[in-house]
């Protein structure tokens, strides 16, 4: 999801209850919920290949969960030791238990939020089409949930609401500060198994529909589109195209609709191989979830544009798509394939 996104959600997890015990605790969410996107500085100093094939790895694995809770736990822990007057609730504005006013925290007592916060970034980045590696390092393997789109509006609003809410009923002295922040999160969690059994649901009847058998996440994508709840892009992955098909929610049950267009992948063994024999044709396909291949041409001759279907069309080069240098023979046997109308 979007950085607003986590911010929010971490601010309304401080505020669920956190926040009327720790100081700074809003602080912590926010930045645990972030932190692991501390991965998104590749694009900085590298190229968009590695950048790539880095992001939503070793930052957001399981493994990377456990170290930054620590990490930053241990951190508040040491900054609420030195600067216990910070907890007084004359200073920096807190208003949390005044029983608690002057105590200095260990790190043991932020790791619930922490843990909590920092969990939740992967597990709303799961969310989307992007994909996650969750099992990192252990493993490389994506996985996607495709239920939200990457910046859902009734998510922010949720989120934003709770922690709005429960901050001010905090400092206006409310005997149950948390309560607001426990329902937007309770209601986000609704929505979000809603969505997902609905892009489950969708899935299960293209598979029906095409005869497919157990489609991997490669061969077969439900994606849901900004602001339409009802609506999803389906892509089936064939020996040739990607075929997009609308689908469309009526009553209790999906309808695939009929194919929008058909998008060449454009490979052939020879392709392919040439591109992962390069080094950022390599890391490009580690990433990517429907690549697409196309030979230069012209002053391009001798190199091959890679794109993913998700995020890129035609041949600009993007952080979604490169251009490689290939030999020559890796160039036959590409064929072309007409795209249908698209839906305006």
């Amino acid at each position: 999801m979007d950085n607003l996104c986590h911010s929010l959600a971490g601010a309304a997890i401080a505020q669920s209850g956190f926040a009327r015990r720790l100081p700074r605790a809003t602080l912590l969410g926010v930045i645990a919920a972030n932190i692991p996107d501390v991965d998104a500085l590749t694009y900085v100093w590298t190229d968009a290949a590695t950048a790539v094939s880095f992001r939503r790895g070793w930052t957001h694995g399981v493994l990377a969960v456990a170290v930054w809770t620590v990490l930053l736990s241990v951190a508040f822990g040491w900054w609420s030791r030195r600067r216990t007057d910070i907890e007084s609730p004359s200073v920096d504005g807190w208003t949390g238990d005044p029983t608690t006013a002057g105590e200095s925290h260990g790190w043991t007592a932020y790791v619930p939020l922490s843990a909590i916060a920092v969990g939740s970034h992967p597990a709303l980045d799961w969310l989307n089409s992007y994909g996650i590696r969750l099992l990192m390092p252990f493993s490389d393997r994506w996985f996607y949930g495709d239920a939200l789109f990457i910046v859902d509006p009734p998510m922010l609003v949720l989120f934003a609401a709770g922690w709005f809410v429960s901050s001010r009923a905090l400092k206006a002295g409310s005997p149950h500060p948390h309560r607001a922040a426990r329902a937007a999160l309770a209601a986000a969690a609704t929505y979000i198994v809603v969505m997902k059994t609905m892009s489950v649901a969708t899935r299960s009847a293209t598979e029906a529909q095409f005869g497919l058998t157990d489609a991997s996440a490669r061969e077969l994508m439900v994606a849901p589109r900004p602001l339409m709840w009802l609506r999803r892009d389906v892509v089936v992955t064939t020996s040739a195209t990607y075929d997009r098909y609308p689908a469309t929610w009526s009553g209790w049950r999906p309808e695939i609709g009929e194919r929008l267009w058909s998008d060449s992948i454009g490979v052939t063994p020879e392709v392919e191989e040439s591109v992962r024999a390069t080094r950022d044709g390599s890391r490009f396909l580690r990433w990517s979830r429907f690549p697409y291949f196309v030979p230069g041409t012209g002053p391009d001759v001798g190199t091959i544009f890679v794109g993913d279907l998700r995020y890129s069309a035609g041949t600009v080069e993007s952080w979604a798509g490169i251009r490689v240098r290939a030999s020559t023979p890796a160039m036959t046997g590409h064929t072309e394939v007409t795209p249908l109308p698209r839906e305006r």
